[in-house]
């Protein structure tokens, strides 16, 4: 997984959970884009990736709550920043 620039912080939080989404690995990027944007079913969207529904529920799992704790560390250092 990559790691975003320390600048990315500033900028808007939409802006900043884009930038996260794509240091996902594709797997996960995949599980997202076929669940939230094409707003297929969980059994849908592990048909078309080949997988079982319980595996592609961990794999949404697993990327939101990556896309989440960036964020949460990304608040709490520009909070931080600010206190200083």
């Amino acid at each position: 997984m990559r790691r975003l620039p320390a600048a990315v912080s500033r900028l808007p939080l939409h802006v900043r959970a884009a930038a996260e989404i794509e240091t996902l690995p594709p797997l996960e990027r995949q599980a997202l884009a076929l669940c939230l944007v094409e707003q297929l079913t969980p059994l849908e969207a592990a048909g078309v990736l080949h997988m079982p529904v319980g595996k592609l529920e961990r794999t949404l799992a697993s990327a939101l709550d990556r896309i989440a704790a960036a964020l949460a560390a990304s608040r709490t250092r520009r909070t931080a920043k600010r206190a200083a």
